[in-house]
């Protein structure tokens, strides 16, 4: 199997010692080329310091974390520029697109900002409506679009500079039922016509079950890992199984 991501006792901290807070302890994870993987636990358990660290918005205390074979302790300023602007994309939870921009001019804009061509914009912008339309709705201001269509031009933006990898914080979390199994279709979707490596985060089991792998985190800790090997429903209930011994409820 090929690891996109290799991660070997991670840890972070904030603050001065004596007084310093653990977000993260001893991780130790790999995770698969070309897969959708979930990072579940509950609020405050380091999940999301985790995604920020690949995504090389933090740094860790200790630990190395390889990316593409490449250790990210040797990166220097311009190599995180570069990961961020290039390597990665980014969807977030409340959506951060621009208000005084249409949502076509949201997903163009990280194009715009690496000051490509007019022709290359508008036929990456193209080949982009074709995994996830837009279309549609792509003149309107985010404030006259729906969450499900402010998420999907969301997710617009982070594919159309082609990232092998992206990081999802709580991608459906400001969405309803539907939308919110329409935005997980579109990842599966997404790994499969581009085999990029989707990082997802969530605190909850439906959303988990459409992952290839769920690791839990709690503390700062991974407790499990959970690999995929039935539908969606059988591995929901394995989901809510693991969590709750992990959170100590059963």
């Amino acid at each position: 199997m090929q690891y996109h991501i290799m991660i070997k006792n991670l840890s972070k901290s904030y603050g001065s010692k004596g007084t310093a807070k653990t977000a993260l302890s001893d991780v130790t994870l790999n995770i698969p080329q070309g897969e959708i993987f979930c990072i579940m636990g509950s609020s405050g358990s380091g999940k999301s310091t985790l995604l920020k660290i690949l995504g090389g918005m933090e740094k860790p205390t200790s630990g190395t974390v390889y990316i593409n074979g490449a250790n990210m302790a040797d990166y220097g300023q311009q190599d995180y520029d570069r990961h961020r602007q290039m390597t990665v994309g980014y969807v977030f939870q409340d959506f951060n697109l621009l208000e005084g921009l249409t949502l076509k001019e949201n997903i163009i804009l990280p194009l715009t900002l690496q000051k490509l061509s007019e022709t290359e914009i508008q036929q990456k912008y193209a080949d982009t409506l074709r995994c996830v339309d837009v279309g549609y709705c792509e003149n309107n201001y985010p404030e006259q679009s729906s969450g499900g269509e402010q998420q999907r031009a969301a997710i617009c933006r982070a594919i159309i500079k082609s990232p092998k990898l992206i990081l999802a914080d709580e991608p459906t979390g400001s969405l309803d039922h539907v939308n919110a199994k329409a935005i997980l279709s579109t990842f599966m979707d997404i790994k499969e016509r581009m085999q990029t490596t989707i990082v997802l985060v969530t605190h909850d089991a439906a959303v988990a079950s459409y992952c290839d792998t769920v690791v839990f985190i709690e503390n700062g800790r991974v407790c499990d890992i959970l690999r995929k090997e039935e539908t969606a429903q059988p591995f929901y209930e394995r989901i809510v199984t693991v969590s709750s011994k992990v959170r100590g409820v059963i």
